[in-house]
């Protein structure tokens, strides 16, 4: 079955992304739009461990790789749909995997690992998904 000349395979991909560009525009316009209260999460979550005095650039570098991943995922939504390519969307679907491998670090060193194993699910959609290219 197709939609759009858009076997199933291409479907899943373009439903994937648009699923990160959600997650990850929302989640870097939170960190943007409420600094403050980001900043004293993340000094309050790594308090004792090694980012407790890096809190600050971390949160800058995580709010940009969502940003990129979320831009990447959208911007590949619409050129696979003008163009039958899905490059952007496996490129948008890498740095996710990467926003996600360090949204993993900082929950298993934070040792909240029942935030960790729910990134865990998110990344086995992102791993599936560029499996699939």
């Amino acid at each position: 079955m197709s939609i759009l000349n858009f076997n199933n395979i291409e479907i899943a991909q373009i439903l994937v992304s648009i699923f990160f560009s959600i997650v990850f525009f929302q989640s870097s316009i939170d960190k943007i739009n409420d600094r403050e209260g980001n900043l004293k999460f993340f000094n309050h979550h790594f308090r004792g461990t090694f980012f407790q005095n890096y809190t600050s650039i971390s949160l800058k570098f995580l709010a940009l790789f969502e940003i990129a991943s979320a831009f990447l995922c959208c911007f590949g939504i619409f050129y696979k749909l003008s163009y039958h390519d899905s490059i952007f969307i496996y490129y948008g679907l890498l740095i996710s995997a990467i926003v996600l491998l360090l949204l993993l670090l900082g929950q298993r060193l934070a040792k909240d690992y029942a935030g960790a194993a729910d990134i865990t699910i998110y990344f086995i959609l992102c791993i599936v998904t560029i499996f699939s290219f």
